[in-house]
């Protein structure tokens, strides 16, 4: 008789600081996923909305860590890492709060990690929560010359064409998941307080002779920026902040000189006016 093979332990780390209504839909679709062999861990960074009692009083079966403060992305999620202590051979899945999963979304995305020894991170398709035909997230791209970061597909719709597993440039901090034996050899870099660690991760990563795999049959939707708001002048400025930071980490000097041209001549320019737009459009 041929044992059965027991599925490897999975931690998912979800990040919350308030908007408890939207971890609240995170966690009861978490409550749904189709996989035995799962904890998970909310981190509440400091919420002011008792986050914390709340997930302890609905989701008793779920564990949850209280920060003393408000630690941001990186660090907060350090600190659910060091809390769960995991083993080697464990995954750990990094979960947004404003994300909806599907049953299967957990064994879509290790199974890959498990036929590929050289996929160091796996990160499934995103689709707008409000929009479940248009895709956030089907990959990202990263141009070093020019200081570029996006995500392929974006706004677009769902279709044949991003349904493809393929390697991908970055893996984006909304969901991935990674092995915590190569997980522990990177961390999240905690001098990025907000946006660009999971970039700089995925480029750390990158450097060890793996790859990163876009894996569009797990799927999840996402409520985009609801901590700051999805073009507020505070968050674009956080941004561009933190990608000045990643670029100054990453580029070669060569490149650092071709990035501050293209930023002064089209960038930044061009930036100011998707603001602008966006601003008067939603003032309406």
């Amino acid at each position: 008789m041929i044992e059965e093979r027991k599925s490897p332990k999975v931690f998912i780390i979800v990040l919350a600081w308030n908007h408890y209504n939207l971890t609240k839909k995170c966690l009861k679709s978490l409550e749904r996923v189709d996989y035995d062999n799962l904890d998970v861990l909310i981190v509440d960074n400091n919420s002011s909305d008792q986050t914390s009692e709340k997930v302890k009083q609905d989701f008793p079966e779920f564990n949850v860590l209280t920060l003393p403060k408000n630690l941001k992305f990186a660090r907060g999620n350090n600190e659910g890492v060091k809390y769960l202590n995991p083993e080697n051979d464990d995954f750990i899945i990094f979960l947004n709060n404003d994300t909806i999963v599907s049953r299967n979304f957990v064994k879509k995305l290790i199974d890959p990690l498990f036929n590929d020894k050289k996929a160091i991170i796996s990160v499934p398709k995103i689709l707008f929560s409000s929009n479940i035909n248009k895709i956030w997230y089907a990959g990202g791209n990263i141009n070093l010359w020019l200081g570029k970061i996006s995500h392929i597909g974006i706004r677009e719709f769902d279709g044949p064409k991003y349904s493809f597993k393929t390697k991908t440039d970055y893996a984006t901090g909304c969901c991935f998941c990674i092995k915590y034996d190569d997980f522990r050899k990177l961390n999240f870099d905690n001098d990025f307080s907000m946006y660009c660690e999971d970039v700089d991760l995925s480029l750390r990563a990158r450097t060890m002779n793996r790859f990163i795999l876009y894996v569009p049959d797990s799927v999840i939707l996402h409520d985009v920026s609801q901590s700051l708001g999805e073009h507020s002048f505070n968050k674009n400025y956080k941004k561009l902040k933190s990608q000045l930071k990643l670029f100054w980490k990453h580029a070669s000097p060569i490149q650092l000189i071709f990035i501050f041209i293209y930023w002064l001549i089209i960038h930044l320019p061009y930036q100011s006016l998707r603001w602008l737009y966006f601003r008067k459009v939603h003032a309406k």
